[in-house]
């Protein structure tokens, strides 16, 4: 049974000082999400396969007082992912958190897309979320705690934008693989949750025409794109007591796109 939160104190109920913490993907998204625990007392593990983005983050936060691990790991290598995990509990004895933002994107007609840029973004987006979800949901079972949060999409949820049908189709498989571990690990004390952004001025969107980005802007209710650091808020709520009694949703930060499609 899962334990009662009962506390009213928002320094309580928001904490993640001293946890341990797995992010996973260095790029816009993690990289601000892993400074965001890190300025918060938390201890971070930031994986990623590219070893010089780590380097680049590292001494980037470093110049700001800000102390982070990084380990390399591919998240379609399952090897790769159990070396990761065994690592830090290994060093940590426990892991609390596990934020998977490790994904991929690229953009091509339905008709048109290249098979092997389907099966590699279905790999890392939709493989690696499963793979890291099993390591990380094995130790928390272990534990009888823990909280998992994945990235998914908006685009997961509807199609909304042309030219991104693979991304589309392992962002809806990312909801669906939260759902099906909330359920299973929830006897187990563990909360597994998903954040869906629309979309977030990262280096995976840049270089687009500017009717992209002016279309983007007129869609979205709100008026522009999400920026990465407007994502902290909802992932150390879902990483945090705040969050105790809440598994197996996908939380829209959306800037209210999906809430209306008005004309005026």
């Amino acid at each position: 049974m899962k334990e009662i939160t009962r506390s009213h104190i928002i320094e309580d109920l928001f904490s993640v000082r001293g946890k341990k913490v797995l992010i996973t993907g260095s790029g816009g998204i993690g990289s601000v999400i892993a400074m965001a625990f890190a300025e918060n007392g938390a201890v971070v593990y930031l994986a990623d396969l590219l070893e010089e983005k780590l380097f680049e983050m590292r001494k980037t936060l470093l110049a700001q007082d800000i102390e982070i691990t990084t380990l390399k790991m591919d998240v379609c290598d399952k090897t790769s992912v159990e070396k990761c995990f065994r690592h830090i509990v290994d060093k940590e004895k426990r892991l609390d958190i596990l934020v998977h933002t490790a994904g991929i994107g690229k953009s091509n007609s339905a008709t048109d897309f290249p098979e092997e840029d389907i099966r590699r973004i279905i790999d890392v987006n939709l493989i690696g979320t499963i793979l890291t979800n099993q390591h990380a949901a094995r130790i928390m079972e272990k534990q009888g705690f823990g909280k998992i949060v994945n990235l998914g999409s908006i685009g997961g949820v509807m199609a909304h934008t042309f030219r991104s049908l693979p991304y589309a189709a392992s962002k809806a498989g990312v909801h669906q693989v939260t759902r099906t571990f909330a359920a299973e690990m929830a006897k187990h004390g563990i909360n597994v949750n998903c954040i869906a952004p629309t979309w977030v001025n990262t280096p995976l969107i840049a270089g687009k025409d500017e009717d992209y980005y002016r279309n983007i802007n007129h869609s979205v209710p709100f008026g522009r794109m999400c920026e990465p650091d407007e994502l902290v808020g909802t992932v150390l709520f879902l990483s945090s007591d705040a969050s105790n009694f809440l598994t197996g949703q996908m939380i829209l930060v959306d800037g209210g796109w999906s809430a209306t499609k008005a004309v005026s």
